[in-house]
């Protein structure tokens, strides 16, 4: 029998890509509140997650085999200015699913991210030390500590910086790279910001290797792993990573222009390095992460 999955946050990026992923292998249900995707063959529910009640309604009415918690409020410079509104979405509400989900007897997943820490020891491994720079970090840290500490049901995935495509009213720092560099015009490139960043497809993989886990019967629930960081397998700057896409799409590597983030005004701080170890996803769920010149050769045939 085919299980059914709840998505929320199936409308973003990587919810979008986990669509187009799997909506042929498991039966999907996407919240939404904005911006409802075209072209995905999965069953759509408005919803607003600040309606908390609604959260579990919507659970009971459904009947999931699994919560997949994608929704949220990522925008980090929007985080330092509403603290209060993106910690009830990505702390209160967070919880809420948890206790949702607990009271249905079902798994969850939530996902959070490599911004939990302050990137001066990188390579981080699931037991370091989290100690986040932004609301954004310090919000994901509360919510992981919440569900990891009092649910266990739930697990955790980190996930770093991931690129790929968008929904048409959508973009992110991939495609405004590619759209600039295909209009001749020059973009700065971070050469002291290092990720292991990822494509969103394979992001989707993990996932769904980690859903997969999350319902093995074969190992007792309070003896299985909860926090898995599903990062790619090189560490790089975004400036080299711009690089590495002009040459993919044959565009003029002149037009990146190397820059230090730290000569820059941004808020909220930035880390320099958060690059993820994610070496025991892979050795229990097997999430192999591809090359970053060989997602983005993928990236460029669908595109």
């Amino acid at each position: 029998m085919t299980k059914k999955v709840l998505l929320t946050g199936a409308s973003g990026f990587l919810g979008f890509n986990f669509c187009q992923q799997f909506a042929s292998k498991y039966d999907l249900v996407g919240t939404y509140f904005r911006n409802q995707p075209t072209g995905l063959k999965i069953n759509w529910t408005k919803i607003n997650l600040l309606d908390t009640p609604e959260i579990s309604k919507l659970i009971d009415r459904e009947k999931p085999d699994i919560v997949v918690h994608l929704a949220a409020i990522a925008n980090p410079a929007f985080c330092e200015q509403h603290p209060a509104l993106s910690h009830h979405i990505n702390v209160y509400t967070t919880v809420a699913i948890a206790e949702a989900t607990q009271r249905a007897n079902i798994p969850m997943i939530f996902s959070s991210t490599d911004l939990v820490f302050n990137g001066n020891s990188a390579p981080y491994s699931e037991d370091d030390f989290s100690y986040p720079l932004s609301q954004y970090g310090l919000q994901k840290q509360m919510a992981e500590e919440s569900v990891l500490e009092d649910f266990e049901h739930v697990f955790v995935a980190r996930l770093p910086l991931m690129f790929g495509t968008t929904p048409s009213y959508a973009s992110n720092f991939y495609t405004q790279t590619l759209e600039k560099l295909q209009a001749g015009e020059e973009i700065r490139g971070f050469v002291d910001e290092y990720r292991t960043m990822v494509g969103a497809t394979t992001a989707s993989m993990g996932l769904e290797k980690l859903m997969v886990y999350a319902w093995d019967t074969n190992q007792q629930q309070h003896e299985k792993e909860r926090l898995f960081h599903l990062g790619g397998g090189e560490s790089c700057s975004r400036y080299d990573f711009a690089l590495k896409m002009a040459e993919h799409f044959a565009l003029d590597k002149q037009l990146i222009v190397p820059t230090m983030q730290k000569e820059l005004d941004l808020i909220p701080a930035r880390p320099p390095d958060v690059s993820l170890d994610s070496s025991l996803a892979n050795e229990i769920l097997g999430y192999k992460v591809p090359s970053l010149d060989e997602q983005l050769s993928s990236l460029k045939s669908s595109s």
